[in-house]
């Protein structure tokens, strides 16, 4: 069971840079190419962390999942379809800690941000995977959101998929 989710305090770094340097190893025993020695970093946790962007999910007081939760999508934003124009949260950088995969993790940071969107009245939860990542792109269909575009990136031979979901206000 999920206890909560909070924002991160700089002392847990430790904690989320384990949990992502496993989730790497695990993307990479499956064959996955999204995420690698360059992306994502610590620093990447550290600004967002500084940014008041970095959240933590807890069970048992110890730390099982981290995303960051950001009104700013990634560079290549500007280029995609989205339905409207209009104020957003993005999440990027999920990771879950190997041990707690599978059990509404991920999910359950895609809900909270959709609170976070209903209280401070910003109309989209925006978000991308890779292609070949099919456990978040399960997630998203779980999580009711829409295929808005898929887009080729670079050396990645499978096309980035760009989802969103129109949250109602509280």
């Amino acid at each position: 069971m999920i206890e909560m989710i909070r924002e991160a305090i700089e002392h847990e770094l430790d904690q989320i840079e384990e949990i992502v340097d496993e989730a790497k190893q695990v993307m990479a025993q499956a064959g996955l190419t999204q995420w690698g020695e360059t992306y994502p970093l610590r620093e990447h946790y550290e600004k967002d962390l500084h940014n008041g962007e970095l959240y933590v999910c807890e069970q048992d007081d110890q730390v099982i999942g981290v995303a960051c939760i950001s009104n700013k999508g990634h560079e290549e934003y500007h280029e995609i379809a989205w339905s409207e124009a209009d104020a957003f949260l993005c999440l990027k950088r999920v990771a879950v800690s190997p041990q707690a995969r599978q059990k509404g993790v991920g999910l359950a940071f895609y809900e909270y941000a959709e609170q976070l969107a209903a209280q401070h009245d910003i109309p989209y939860i925006r978000t991308d995977t890779n292609g070949e990542n099919e456990a978040a792109l399960k997630l998203f269909e779980k999580g009711n959101y829409t295929l808005v575009d898929r887009q080729y990136h670079g050396q990645f031979p499978q096309p980035f998929y760009y989802y969103e979901k129109k949250v109602h206000s509280s």
